[in-house]
Parts: structure tokens; C-alpha cells; sequence
């Protein structure tokens, strides 16, 4: 409680406490205020140890006098070293405090936040949260050269001031290299594959790591916690999935090798290379998904999803699910299921949660997803495909039923990228696994569709020659591809790099729209004695997102987030395309 004293045995009213800032493992940590004798005030933080056995307390006491002795020898530039001091609990002044004796660990006040709380601030770009990363580094390869370790590194245990210094504090399991371990530490996202063993020695590969995540951390500051098992692939996929280019994910996956010897020591050189690439990648949009279908009426209606969760824009009156819905969303998926058309949401948000939406709310219905794709089926229940555990996951849902879900094992998968209905019941379904896109029918196996490479995004298409397949490849190329060959596909567009992707089958061939800096491009089908596919811009404005659906009508609805604004074009009764002014979003 603020304002309760604590001190030592022989000043037990020495320090004051302000205001808490959070609770982690064994204790608690307060910011507060030191008063000297000589009346002068000093801001610092003190982390109260919650242990109540006298003997534990003791050895905890112990152990933080020996790290406070090597961490003021060592000398490692911002590097917080801590003081200890036994005392009675906390305790309101002028009162006796209590017979018990607990152990703070007591520092200066750095006048920063944690990493993390840094990250979800940060208006400055990838370009700020490098030097972030590679003041992080200097510190971590000081102690390392000095032959030491801190083997805790996480967010909360890194602080970030309003100009980007870092600090490094918590120095309860700084370890020399060459002592055995008494205690092993576990914490939970940030610890690699290989398990810390009492008695054996501590190594750096565990801080490499924990760096590598860190640096995942201020680039995808809303995604939640990482498989150690899986980091490499899991925090790949997360990046590419978040506009970022495959350099820049190669080389943050660097530092979460499985295999400890391939992780880079020292980090400096490292955190040079991957400023230099975060200096040159333009900032990824906040709109990370766009989706569009006709209404009953037939009028466009799209869903955008981003940093600040999932918005509707459209005429007529849609309302989004009441209630706390997601956050951070990266993808999404919407339709109307059942015979009175109920609008229902399918969102992916940035902790890999799976959302569902409907007239009553919105409720979290799996974790640990990736990718989201899918439509409402032709029984009127939307079906919606993802991935989980490294397998590929299907759910259904219809009005007056409960969401059912189910795992295909016989389909490896480390992401959805695209679904689509062939017929009644059976589905078409890419996915990424292992460094390449494979594509699923129901029943059967997993075929290669293209040569392994990098992919951004995907869709489907039906058309009467079968369905077919769009990728959009790391560096903005488009590739069209035959569904069940391996072979490159042929490369669409005109030559500019594209950031985002739809297709939709429709009239004799599919319709691409891609979406870059030159604006939204629109690829019709051959028509009359043209042989060749005829290209439309509605807009040179840049833009990021773009979506596609067909109606009921035949005709297609385009959608597309241009330069941080909604814009919508529709086919009028003569295919003639129009733009379709959106009446401003509900926001979630």
C-alpha cells in the first residue's frame, strides 16, 4: 500500500512506498523513495521479497550480496547493479513493525518503461526500435566478453527511457561461465529449446536467445508469446504475415536458432545488419486484413482489421458483435450464415487467439492459431480453416449451433493462406509448411504447389478450367499457378511490386487485384477476341490492402485501403465499375 515505510533493522522508516508497478515470480516491485540522513530524497525501485521463511529469506539475501559484489566488479556500461537490505515488512510510520524480516532488493529509478511497453508505444518506426535493439546488444555482449551471463533477460528485466537509452536490471541470476549452476531459471517465451540443468554451466546461447526475442518483441509488439520449440518458424511466419520482407525476417530468426552454435556472437554486428535493413523497410500498414461482401441489398459492406481490432464500413445498419472483441488483429473472415444471412466474424488477433463474433459478442474460441482463411459454405455455415500445432484446423459455425472444430493430421501446416469451396462440402485449402506452399483437398494428401520460397499471401479462385492460385512472393512479385503443379507458375502484373493480393473466379477467368505504391491494379479476364487479360487502376493513390468477392448478381465487389483510408468500387447492372462511397466505420 502506498505510503508504508520499510528500511532496515536499525532504520525501518528509511524508505517509502509510491505506487506499485507489478508482481513477478517471488516479489513485488514498488517505485519509492529514499529519505538520507541528511534529509536529501532519492528515487528508487524496490522488488520485496514475498518469501516468509526466515532460512529462505536469508539465502535469497546471500545470494543478491554476491551479485550486487560481482556486478559493481564487472562495471558493465547501464548495467543497473542493485543494493540489498533486510527489514521488517512494510508498515505504516510510527508503528512497530513486525517481528518477520523480509529481503528488498533495492535500485536506482530508471526513469524508463519495459521493453515491451516501449514497443506498443513507439510512433518512430522499425528504424527506433533497432537502436533499441542495439544499445540491448552492446550490454549483452559487455557481460559476455567479461565472461558472464544474466540469464533472465526479458521485456519487464530491460527498461527504455523516452530517448531510447536501455538499461538492463535484475541481476538476481547473473552467473560466471565457469561455476555451476545452483538454481535454473525458466521464463516462459523467452527461454531457448536447451533446458538450464542444476549443475551443469551456464552458456550464452540462453541470452542470444532471449536478445532474438526481444528484438521479435519491439517489431511485433501486440503477438503474444513464442514456442520455444518453434520460435525460428513461428516468429518467421509472424513477420512476413506482418508486411515485413524475408531479409528482415531471415535475419531477426537468427538469433532463435534451435541449435545454440549458429545463433550470432557477438550480437553487435548482428544488430548492425539488422539496422541497416529495419533503416530501409518501410513502416508495414496498420490494417493487416481487409475483407468485403455484398449485403442483402446488395451494397458492399467491408471489415477491416488492425492495431486497433476490426471495423465496419457500409451502408445500412451493420453493427459490429457487442461486447470486448480482439485486438491487434491480423486476419480475419466474415459472411452470412444460415437462412436469415447473420453476420458472423472470424478474426485471428495478434497472440494467435481465435475470435468469433456474432449478434450476441464476441468470444475467444482456440489459441495458438496462425493464418485464417475461408466463406460461408454451401449449407450456410461459415467454415473457416487455420493453423495450430503444426497441422491444419477447420471450424464451423451456423446460427442456433455451437462452433464445432476439428484437426486434419494428415495435413502438415505452419500457416492458412488461402481456402476456398470447390463443391458442396469439399474444399481447397493452402497452407505454408516448411519453407513452401502446399495445397489440400479434402481427403486427400498435401500436393507442392510452386518451388519453395518465400510467400507473403495467397488466394483462390474457381474458374471453369478448374481452380487456380495466386502467390505474392517476398519481393512483391505476383506468380498465377495451376492448382496441383509444382512447377514456378506464370508471373502476373506489370512489373511492380506488389503489397497485397485478391482474386476472385469470375466470367471466364479469375480477377486479381493487387495492390502498391502505384496504387490498387485491377486483372480482368480476356473478353471478345482479346486474348489477353486487360488491366484497370482505380486509383494511383498508394495502398496496402485490397480484398475482392462476388455477389449473388455476379457481380464483383473491390475494396482497398489507400493511404490509410477505406475505398470501395462495385460493378453497376452493366459491369460497368463504380465507386462506392463508404459512410464513415464502427469502430469495435
Amino acid at each position: 500500500m502506498p505510503g508504508l515505510r520499510f528500511g532496515p533493522e536499525f532504520d525501518p522508516e528509511q524508505y517509502e512506498l509510491l505506487e506499485f508497478h507489478h508482481r513477478g515470480g517471488e516479489a513485488e516491485v514498488w517505485r519509492a523513495v529514499r529519505t538520507g540522513h541528511s534529509g536529501l530524497k532519492e528515487l528508487v525501485a524496490a522488488k520485496i521479497m514475498l518469501e516468509r521463511d526466515p532460512s529462505e529469506v536469508r539465502r535469497w539475501l546471500g545470494r543478491w550480496d554476491d551479485v550486487s559484489h560481482n556486478a559493481h566488479r564487472l562495471g558493465v556500461t547501464d548495467l543497473v547493479v542493485p543494493s540489498f537490505l533486510l527489514g521488517p515488512s512494510p508498515h505504516r510510520p510510527g508503528t512497530m513493525p513486525t517481528s518477520s524480516l523480509l529481503g528488498y532488493q533495492i535500485s536506482p529509478w530508471v526513469d524508463g518503461v519495459p521493453l515491451h511497453s516501449w514497443a506498443r508505444a513507439n510512433r518512430a518506426g522499425p528504424a527506433a526500435a533497432a537502436e533499441v535493439l542495439a544499445r540491448l546488444c552492446r550490454i549483452v555482449d559487455e557481460l559476455h566478453r567479461k565472461r558472464w551471463v544474466h540469464r533472465d533477460i526479458s521485456p519487464a528485466n530491460v527498461l527504455v527511457d523516452a530517448h531510447g537509452q536501455v538499461k538492463l536490471i535484475d541481476l538476481t541470476f547473473l552467473a560466471p561461465l565457469d561455476h555451476t549452476l545452483t538454481v535454473a531459471v525458466f521464463t516462459p517465451g523467452h527461454v531457448p529449446p536447451e533446458a538450464e540443468q542444476v549443475g551443469g554451466f551456464p552458456t550464452t546461447g540462453k541470452d542470444l536467445f532471449a536478445v532474438g526475442t526481444l528484438a521479435r518483441t519491439l517489431l511485433l509488439p501486440e503477438h503474444g508469446r513464442l514456442d520455444h520449440r518453434s520460435a525460428a518458424e513461428q516468429a518467421r511466419a509472424e513477420l512476413l504475415a506482418a508486411g515485413y520482407g524475408d531479409d528482415i525476417a531471415q535475419w531477426a530468426c537468427e538469433a532463435l536458432a534451435r541449435d545454440p552454435d549458429r545463433r550470432p556472437a557477438p550480437l553487435g554486428p548482428w544488430a548492425a545488419r539488422g539496422r541497416e535493413l529495419l533503416r530501409a523497410h518501410r513502416p508495414s500498414p496498420r490494417t493487416t486484413g481487409l475483407a468485403v461482401l455484398p449485403d442483402a441489398a446488395g451494397r458492399p459492406l467491408v471489415a477491416a482489421a488492425g492495431a486497433a481490432g476490426v471495423v465496419l464500413a457500409g451502408h445500412g445498419a451493420h453493427r459490429l458483435p457487442p461486447g470486448h472483441g480482439p485486438v491487434a488483429v491480423r486476419e480475419l473472415v466474415f459472411g452470412w450464415a444460415g437462412r436469415q444471412g447473420e453476420l458472423v466474424l472470424c478474426a485471428e488477433d495478434g497472440a494467435g487467439a481465435l475470435w468469433v463474433g456474432t449478434a450476441t459478442g464476441w468470444w475467444e474460441a482456440a489459441r495458438g492459431v496462425t493464418g485464417l482463411a475461408g466463406a460461408v459454405d454451401s449449407t450456410g455455415e461459415l467454415t473457416v480453416w487455420t493453423a495450430a500445432g503444426g497441422a491444419l484446423h477447420s471450424y464451423r459455425w451456423a446460427p442456433g449451433r455451437t462452433l464445432t472444430g476439428r484437426e486434419l493430421p494428415g495435413c502438415p501446416a505452419d500457416r492458412v493462406l488461402a481456402a476456398v469451396e470447390e463443391r458442396s462440402g469439399a474444399w481447397l485449402v493452402l497452407v505454408e509448411h516448411g519453407g513452401r506452399v502446399l495445397s489440400w483437398r479434402t481427403g486427400s494428401t498435401p500436393t507442392p504447389l510452386g518451388p519453395p520460397g518465400t510467400v507473403r499471401a495467397a488466394a483462390l479462385a474457381r474458374t471453369s478450367a478448374g481452380p487456380q492460385a495466386a502467390t505474392l512472393h517476398a519481393d512483391g512479385s505476383v506468380r498465377l499457378h495451376t492448382v496441383g503443379s509444382a512447377g514456378p507458375g506464370s508471373e502476373t502484373g506489370d512489373g511492380e511490386p506488389a503489397l497485397g493480393l485478391a482474386m476472385a473466379g469470375h466470367r471466364g477467368g479469375p480477377t486479381i487485384a493487387l495492390a502498391g505504391e502505384g496504387g490498387v491494379r485491377l486483372r480482368l479476364p480476356a473478353t471478345g477476341t482479346s486474348r489477353r487479360p486487360r488491366w484497370w487502376r482505380p486509383t494511383l493513390r498508394p495502398a496496402t490492402r485490397v480484398a475482392l468477392a462476388v455477389g449473388d448478381d455476379w457481380r464483383l465487389c473491390l475494396a482497398a485501403m489507400v493511404e490509410g483510408e477505406l475505398q470501395c468500387w462495385q460493378e453497376d447492372a452493366g459491369y460497368r465499375w463504380q465507386s462506392v462511397p463508404l459512410p464513415d466505420p464502427g469502430e469495435a
